[in-house]
């Protein structure tokens, strides 16, 4: 218990962020001890290693001493053995060996030989023999030092008072005199007589100190038995004051009289005496010679104090500090998770899919749903954990009437399967919705009757307007006088402007409204151009404006597009250019932008030299109704041809720019992409030129050029400017192009065939006195001309019998209308081409009409009281009516063609319609004479 509390208490401790550090720290720390542990074990290893062979030495100093002395103790008893009592006086002796007398007494002399291997001896040891009587009388023996000093005299008393000792053996004496110590050896010459004498060896301390020192066993000293250094070679003797109490015992061991011993000694006695041999050695020697040692151990204990240290903080800066961070990291995040689920605007909640209850929730969640979340938890789990198709979304109302909007979504939390949900209060989004699909119905209630009225209004206006048109489309088809003629053109024109009016406005509502499509099909560009400035060449003559086209040689000759679109786009700009041009000219540009493909892009250029547009009126130019002020000699237009052109353009994907400098004139351009088909038919104009040449002269140089590369697109050969040579070429063919009438052109002097081309020149080439003449913007009537040029022969170009003669038809109609003037006006106009007819007023009396008689065809108004033309359509088709039935509105909004076909009608024909158009739709169904009923 006591080891689970201790755990408990340092259980915060371990488990905080930092307990990974503390506990890196820690294992640091052990391991340093341990390095530095084994540090020292390796150190005090080598230490005790050292003091051993430092020991090892000072033994083996201390044994070569011993033998030191032993040999001179031996050798000193050995020459106590040999002396003998003199018992003859003259014995011979040899020159080998020599008889030393020891003593004076006669009778009692003793006597010593010495032979010539022991004198070499003791020469070579430098010892002296000598013998002292037992009166104190020195007898010097023999001599093996040259400076020999007499025996002290407390020598000679300490030996007179150890004569009476019997049981003495060797005797070790020393003096010191003039700076040297002598040390001297005693031996009783008889050990049975005390009054023999004493035989001595006299030894000097520099040959004991030669014979003791040893550099390997360090310093030494030899004390006396009283503690007494004699002999010694050291600097610092070990101190005295310990000898005593340790005599007769050996040690080895450091001495100091500090706390850090100085030195390292070993100290024996010597067997033979009681003199001491001390061996010492600096502790600083001993630890110098360990430098090798210890200097490695300091590098080792520091690289690895420094490798430790450095292993930490990577460990540290590597996965401790961004582990720490991370743990810091995930509380943070866990608070702030919480925090955002306390303070999100959204009501949160966690709920357990084991048993649907709430593990987690917010304040919002409490109040937003109180009972709720217990009473749909289970439906809401069982749908979001759904493998097939799981439903993560919802909408429901809360008892107190507000509307909340669920997303979900499976998680896991605190290691179970639970759902997570988030509310949001749509309760004011709900009020927007249904505010704005109120909007929206209004909105389309008041689209809806825009169109109505819309549609109504074009009924109502095209319905008189087809009976004014068609009635003056008849009037001129009768003998009229001059001046009826001129009314009736006036009457005419203005019909047109207000049927251009309505069409205007019927566009742009048609654009607003997405109702207008475009409808694609092949055109001739060559063709358009022709006709649209063909259209307003007129009025730019009646003007004196110079009115002409230049196109690009490289233009295809057929495109895909909507034509009737660009040519409306194009009437409209030639339009404005020729209305707000007092003189100059009017140019339309045509050329070729890129080519990718099929697809092409082409730019449609209108400038002219008119007064220009004020920098103001710029910005408004293409604004619906929106007119230039200033211009009070021209007839005032309606302002939307320029903004239906900017809408047609866009549904074309193409681009409208407009560039105007007051005083100078305008440019518009239009670039609109196209398609060029595949494999187009071969052109249906006339074979290629021959490769003669042409020379081409005009007062305009782009006129030049342009024509220029047409004809060599044709084969000939081109040179812009008059000939030099009068005398012409009898191939070669002079074009003369001039945008004016013929009559403003100079006179050029040219003998050789030539060609006029001019803005009021004819379509088909003419020939007179001067040449050919041929209309300027007809290229393919340049094409002939110059080829007739070149041939000299006139080439009439053979006329195509028109495909749609107003010709008798010869068929019977049951026409339905409610309007009894357009009822008038049809019967007029069918009966102009040949048909009979049969009126009817609405649906029901056409229906009754149908049953009685037969007829070829059934002409309907689709707007009719009580049964309508699409009414009338159905129940013909239901009756076995096989007979073509066709259409006639007012409505010209989009869709109205497929309401027509759809209700079972083969055409549908849009008031005012024209005598032609409606002899267009009838002439595939004409019957011969004979067949007429």
């Amino acid at each position: 218990m006591r080891l689970k509390n201790y755990l408990h208490q340092i259980s915060p401790i371990l488990s905080s962020p930092d307990a990974a550090r503390r506990l890196l720290r820690i294992f640091a720390l052990v391991l340093l001890v341990g390095i530095l542990g084994g540090v020292y074990s390796f150190l005090l290893f080598t230490f005790n290693n050292e003091i051993s062979q430092r020991r090892s030495y000072m033994s083996s100093a201390i044994a070569e001493a011993h033998t030191f002395f032993t040999t001179r103790e031996a050798l000193l008893e050995s020459l106590s053995l040999s002396a003998t009592r003199k018992a003859k006086i003259n014995v011979p002796v040899s020159e080998e060996e020599i008889r030393l007398l020891l003593g004076q007494t006669p009778g009692k002399q003793w006597s010593i030989w010495l032979t010539q291997r022991m004198r070499d001896y003791l020469k070579a040891k430098q010892l002296n023999l000598l013998y002292v009587s037992n009166g104190g009388h020195v007898l010097r023996l023999y001599n093996a030092t040259p400076l020999v000093v007499g025996l002290p005299q407390a020598t000679l008393d300490q030996l007179e008072a150890l004569k009476l000792t019997a049981t003495l053996s060797e005797l070790w004496l020393t003096h010191a005199a003039d700076g040297h110590s002598r040390l001297y050896i005693f031996i009783r010459l008889d050990e049975r007589d005390v009054h023999s004498g004493w035989l001595g060896l006299e030894m000097d301390d520099r040959e004991v100190s030669n014979a003791l020192s040893d550099h390997s066993a360090g310093e030494f000293t030899m004390f006396n038995s009283q503690g007494k250094p004699l002999f010694s070679n050291s600097h610092k003797p070990p101190p005295e004051q310990h000898l005593p109490l340790l005599r007769q015992q050996d040690f080895f061991g450091f001495v100091g009289n500090g706390w850090l011993p100085e030195q390292l000694v070993l100290r024996k006695q010597l067997k033979s005496s009681d003199w001491q041999l001390t061996y010492s050695i600096d502790l600083l020697a001993v630890l110098r010679a360990l430098w090798p040692q210890m200097l490695g151990a300091l590098l080792f204990c520091v690289l690895s104090i420094s490798l430790v240290c450095l292993l930490v903080r990577r460990l540290e800066h590597r996965f401790i500090t961004p582990a720490i961070q991370r743990i810091q990291a995930l509380v943070e995040s866990e608070l702030f998770s919480r925090d955002v689920i306390q303070t999100a605007p959204v009501a949160l909640c966690v709920l357990r899919r084991s048993d649907g209850q709430v593990v987690l929730d917010n304040t919002l969640a409490r109040q937003w749903l109180g009972q709720c979340s217990e009473q749909l938890g289970a439906g809401w789990i069982r749908d979001a954990f759904d493998q097939h198709s799981p439903c993560l979304t919802d909408y429901f109302e809360t008892a107190d009437g507000r509307h909340l909007y669920l997303s979900c979504a499976p998680t896991r939390y605190k290691g179970e399967d639970v759902l997570l949900c988030a509310f949001s209060d749509i309760s004011a989004r709900r009020q927007i919705e249904a505010a704005l699909e109120q909007a929206r119905q209004s909105a389309d209630a008041a689209n809806e009757a825009k169109t109505l009225f819309l549609a109504t209004m074009s009924h109502e206006i095209r319905t008189p307007l087809y009976g004014v048109l068609g009635t003056l489309e008849l009037l001129g088809r009768t003998q009229l006088d001059t001046q009826q003629k001129s009314y009736l053109r006036a009457i005419e024109g203005s019909s047109a402007t207000l049927l251009q009016l309505i069409c205007d406005v019927l566009d742009v509502s048609k654009i607003e409204a997405g109702q207008l499509a475009l409808e694609l099909s092949e055109f001739s560009v060559l063709d358009l151009v022709h006709e649209v400035v063909q259209g307003y060449a007129a009025a730019a003559q009646s003007k004196g404006l110079q009115l002409y086209a230049c196109l690009d040689p490289q233009l295809p000759e057929r495109l895909i597009g909507d034509v009737s679109r660009v040519r409306q786009i194009l009437n409209n700009l030639l339009s404005n250019a020729v209305k707000f041009t007092d003189s100059g000219r009017v140019v339309l540009r045509v050329r070729l932008l890129a080519r990718e493909g099929e697809r092409v892009c082409l730019q449609w250029q209108v400038s002219d030299t008119g007064k220009g547009i004020a920098h103001d009126d710029q910005a408004f130019i293409f604004e619906p109704f929106y007119q230039t002020a200033g211009n009070t000699n021209v007839v005032a237009g309606t302002g939307l041809g320029l903004p239906i052109c900017l809408r047609l353009t866009h549904l074309m994907n193409g681009t409208l720019r407009m560039v105007s400098e007051p005083g100078l004139g305008s440019s518009f351009s239009l670039s609109v992409p196209l398609e060029q088909r595949c494999g187009n038919a071969p052109s249906t104009a006339l074979p290629p030129l021959a490769a003669d040449l042409v020379y081409v002269v005009s007062p305009v140089r782009e006129l030049a050029d342009s024509i220029s590369g047409w004809l060599r697109r044709w084969g000939a050969r081109a040179h812009i400017g008059a000939p030099d040579d009068i005398e012409p070429d009898t191939t070669a063919v002079l074009l003369e192009l001039y945008p004016a009438a013929f009559g403003q052109r100079p006179n050029l002097t040219w003998r050789g065939p030539r060609v006029l081309a001019s803005g009021d020149g004819a379509h088909e080439p003419q020939f007179s006195g001067d040449g050919w003449q041929v209309n300027l913007n007809d290229l393919l009537a340049i094409q002939r001309a110059v080829r007739q040029a070149h041939s000299g022969q006139i080439v009439h170009r053979p006329q195509d019998s028109e495909p749609h003669a107003m010709r008798p038809l010869h068929l019977h109609i049951l026409v339905a209308e409610d309007n009894v003037i357009n009822q008038l006006i049809l019967r007029d106009q069918l009966e102009e081409l040949g048909c009979t007819v049969a009126l009817a007023s609405d649906g029901e009396e056409a229906l009754a009409l149908w049953r009685d008689t037969a007829f070829d065809i059934v002409l309907t108004d689709v707007n009719m009281p009580r049964l309508n033309g699409y009414e009338l359509a159905k129940a013909l088709r239901r009756l076995g009516c096989s007979i073509p039935i066709i259409g006639a509105t007012a409505n010209a909004l989009r869709g109205e063609d497929a309401l027509c076909l759809a209700a079972g009608m083969n055409h549908c024909l849009v008031k005012p319609f024209t005598l032609r158009a409606l002899f267009a739709v009838l002439a595939p169904y004409e019957r011969v004479a004979h067949e007429a009923l």
